[in-house]
């Protein structure tokens, strides 16, 4: 709707889940590397941790399209489910098929297995990602995520790989499980944009698609971060609704005073 306004190619601010989009923050960068060395070197899950909208799950995604080693990859994002249900769901995501109706555990577990070895016989090594893993339940990391820890470790025909995505609360219910906790291969926490990363964010956003590199004012883009602690989400939904304001009153520039007054109306508490 404002892109002609604008003057822009094409809408510059997304809801943050595109790998082709991805800002590679310092914290974001950092993570990507500890990924990489942890869960190559260690049998374990890898664990990120972070607030909501910092960017855990295009993490897991660019990490995914980054490192083709780790094939195929399998992303859970409904992790609140019963054992038996969770259990069949990531079955259905790594083995590519749906497990017939009736299928014990046992059956679900040997369908993975067996997924696995072939996976290993073409020198693949997949990569299960679970989403908002702070919801799995106490029996979930006890009988779900150990036992496929324990297929993978077991043997090398059978080699996968885990990454638990969260929010803070999830390191203490790993703690909760110890043997579970114990194995982890790497800790990564994410964090906001800096308030240079949040401007340079920006900037790189429009200049992308043909816009001006000074639409939002150095003030604007301070307060910017203020308002949103470098949030990532946060700033997409902040930015996108402040070039609408500007289209709808003519604007020339999107000032400090717009954005404390989109980040009241769309971030009350931040704000």
């Amino acid at each position: 709707m404002y892109e002609s306004f604008w003057k822009l190619s094409s809408k510059p601010f997304f809801h943050w889940s595109e790998s082709a989009r991805f800002y590679r923050s310092k914290s974001h960068h950092a993570a990507l590397l500890r990924l990489k060395y942890g869960l190559e070197n260690f049998p374990g899950p890898g664990l990120v941790i972070g607030l909501s909208g910092t960017g855990k799950s295009t993490l897991a995604r660019t990490f995914a399209s980054d490192n083709a080693e780790f094939r195929p990859f399998a992303h859970v994002v409904f992790p609140a489910l019963g054992c038996d249900d969770l259990l069949r769901l990531i079955a259905a995501e790594l083995c590519g098929n749906v497990v017939p109706d009736g299928a014990g555990t046992d059956a679900v577990l040997r369908q993975i297995q067996n997924s696995l070895k072939q996976y290993a016989g073409r020198g693949q090594r997949p990569l299960l990602c679970i989403d908002d893993a702070h919801l799995l339940s106490d029996d979930a990391l006890q009988f779900v995520v150990q036992p496929l820890l324990n297929m993978s470790e077991s043997d090398d025909s059978t080699r996968l790989s885990i990454l638990l995505l969260g929010l803070p609360a999830l390191s203490s219910r790993l703690r909760k499980v110890g043997e579970l906790s114990e194995r982890i291969a790497v800790t990564t926490p994410l964090s906001g944009f800096t308030a240079a990363e949040t401007a340079d964010y920006v900037t790189t956003a429009l200049t992308r698609v043909n816009g001006r590199d000074d639409i939002f004012s150095p003030a604007a883009l301070n307060r910017l971060f203020e308002v949103t602690a470098g949030n990532p989400r946060r700033i997409n939904r902040l930015c996108d609704m402040a070039l609408l304001v500007g289209y709808a009153e003519q604007l020339a520039q999107i000032t400090e005073a717009h954005i404390d007054a989109v980040g009241a109306e769309l971030l009350p508490a931040a704000a």
